[in-house]
């Protein structure tokens, strides 16, 4: 039995894909680099901030880490001046946070996006709605690493075999297989594809956030 579901941010609650692209274009642009588009950006996020900036530059030939870091933080600073720009629920995604809430599922976040940015965001776009949210946090590893996962899923007062994660990239569903979740379930609305999600071992695959109420409700 669920009680509980985790869901990642960006690409699964969240669209912010035109966001980030805008703040890395914009920290690039400064720094006399060819932007990326939006495409592109969709495969260099979903393993934190560092990374996404790092495959940003070498996309463009530069891969020098030291500059790789004073890129980062002038995208990072960039970025929590206004984490709120181009950013929209996905469709059906309020209704469907609503009723797994109205059922008693506890519900939490968990993303490697900076763990105040994700606060933010959350605060902004689903008052009250989840009680439970963790961002990327100095010394603790990333997502798929399943140290935060089990930690969330511990507050929430629910073991792994009681968790459904819900997520829309590989690093999402290697989460969930890493802490050992009852669910492991791949979203099509977000940054990648099913063969990806599949290949990563999702249990279940969908394409409307409708869908999630009967899986995790059964």
């Amino acid at each position: 039995m669920i009680k509980a579901c985790i869901f990642d941010l960006d690409g699964t609650l969240l669209d912010t894909i035109s966001t980030i692209t805008y703040y890395v274009n914009l920290t690039l642009v400064g720094e006399g680099v060819e932007p990326i588009t939006e495409q592109e950006c969709k495969i260099f996020v979903g393993d934190g901030a560092r990374l996404l900036i790092r495959r940003a530059l070498a996309s463009r030939g530069i891969t020098d880490t030291d500059y790789a870091e004073r890129v980062l933080r002038k995208y990072s600073a960039a970025y929590d001046s206004d984490p709120y720009h181009l950013t929209r629920v996905y469709p059906g995604i309020t209704e469907t946070v609503a009723e797994l809430r109205r059922a008693g599922i506890r519900l939490g976040v968990l993303s490697n996006k900076p763990h105040s940015a994700t606060v933010q965001v959350i605060e902004r776009f689903f008052d009250g709605e989840f009680d439970f949210v963790l961002g990327a946090r100095e010394g603790v590893p990333l997502k798929p690493e399943p140290t935060a996962a089990l930690s969330l899923a511990g507050e929430m007062g629910a073991s792994p075999t009681e968790v459904a994660f819900i997520g829309d990239t590989s690093v999402d569903i290697l989460t969930a297989k890493n802490m050992g979740a009852a669910l492991a379930v791949g979203v099509l609305w977000g940054f990648r594809t099913e063969d990806e999600l599949a290949a990563a071992g999702a249990d279940r695959v969908i394409s409307e956030p409708a869908e999630l109420i009967s899986e995790v409700l059964q």
